[in-house]
């Protein structure tokens, strides 16, 4: 058995399903990696998948096979940065702009994610309640946060 496929076999046992690249619309456009400044042992992966920004929050947590819960977070349809990437992803513009592209949207998602992370602990992480202008789902969550969700 590769690492792959132990690693599926672990997620597995966890209640995860790996998903597949061809069981996706498509690969994320921009993917960026990064730690927390404010909470300590937090990573965050921001990507902007199907032209919309998409956050992971990954939470280390002391009890489970994982020792962590991760959440994806994504904007709601009440804001209006969703049609903003849409429109920005399928505008083909002068040579310089296309140039640039890459570096542009890393910036808009760096800020987009910035908003998305306030809004995600201005929430009640325990009973899932969120602001309007984001969507939260447990991707991994430890078995004995579920009893109280």
């Amino acid at each position: 058995m590769n690492i792959n496929e132990q690693f599926e076999s672990f997620l597995a046992e966890l209640g995860v399903e790996m998903e597949r690249p061809d069981e996706r619309d498509e690969e994320p456009e921009i993917s960026i990696f990064q730690a927390s400044r404010d909470h300590y042992g937090v990573f965050y992966r921001l990507d902007i998948l199907n032209h919309r920004p998409e956050l992971r929050i990954m939470l280390p947590i002391d009890k489970g096979a994982a020792k962590m819960d991760i959440y994806l977070v994504r904007l709601s349809e009440l804001t209006p940065l969703n049609q903003c990437f849409v429109s920005l992803s399928h505008y083909e513009g002068s040579a310089a702009y296309e140039h640039s592209r890459d570096a542009t949207f890393q910036h808009l998602l760096y800020a987009v994610a910035e908003m998305m992370k306030q809004l995600f602990w201005a929430g009640d992480l325990q009973r899932l309640i969120f602001p309007a202008e984001i969507q939260v789902t447990p991707v991994l969550i430890h078995d004995e946060r579920k009893k109280g969700l």
